[in-house]
């Protein structure tokens, strides 16, 4: 079984602050990565402050609380990832063309981080809740819904499936490839592999 590793490149996050302390940007970074390798509950201040290099005072000088951290990494890779998807679901004239641009938005999430994606997804039954209203309606659920919505009046996506089912399959392949790309089982997002989730999804969209 082979594990993704932490990196940081030379961009920085997107859920980094350029105005940010050095420590906090540490913090944030190695948090990320231990909820998604280790899990939420698994993980403790201990483990962020030794892995991050900085003590635990440090780390509360920022976050009152690992829950608290959790919250704000949730809600920055929750929103971050929404807007990819919203903005390449409304482009384009037709169903294909905006599936065709929500795919290519999911990989370009995973290239670029991919324990943001796996955070949000493992994490979105325990947050979803805590989430203030203005977050909780911008529902990607909601967006995909629409997405397959107009492509049934198109005539593109079949009218024999409930469309709230298929929203919540076509959600699930992408988060079922994310999961299995994490621990190396199929190879890393490419335009060839993106062809490939967009041929079975539009299958499942026609069935």
């Amino acid at each position: 079984m082979i594990l993704r590793t932490a990196s940081e490149g030379p961009e920085t996050p997107f859920y980094v602050s350029e105005n940010d302390a050095p420590a906090k940007r540490k913090i944030l970074v190695t948090a990320l990565h231990l909820f998604v390798r280790d899990g939420l509950c698994e993980t403790s201040i201990r483990d962020i402050a030794k892995e991050s290099g900085f003590s635990n005072p440090a780390l509360f000088k920022h976050f009152e609380s690992k829950e608290a951290l959790a919250v704000y990494l949730f809600e920055c890779c929750y929103l971050e990832l929404f807007h990819l998807l919203s903005r390449a679901m409304q482009s384009g004239e037709s169903f294909a063309a905006r599936q065709h641009a929500a795919v290519s938005a999911f990989m370009t999430a995973l290239e670029r981080d991919m324990d943001s994606v796996l955070f949000v997804q493992e994490s979105l039954r325990y947050f979803w809740p805590k989430m203030p209203a203005s977050v909780r309606k911008l529902s990607i659920l909601g967006v995909v819904y629409k997405l397959l919505e107009a492509g049934r009046k198109e005539g593109a996506v079949t009218s024999s499936i409930d469309i709230g089912l298929l929203a919540n399959a076509w959600i699930g392949t992408l988060q079922q490839f994310a999961r299995v790309c994490y621990f190396g089982g199929l190879p890393q997002p490419s335009p060839g592999v993106a062809a490939s989730l967009e041929e079975i999804l539009s299958r499942m969209a026609r069935a």
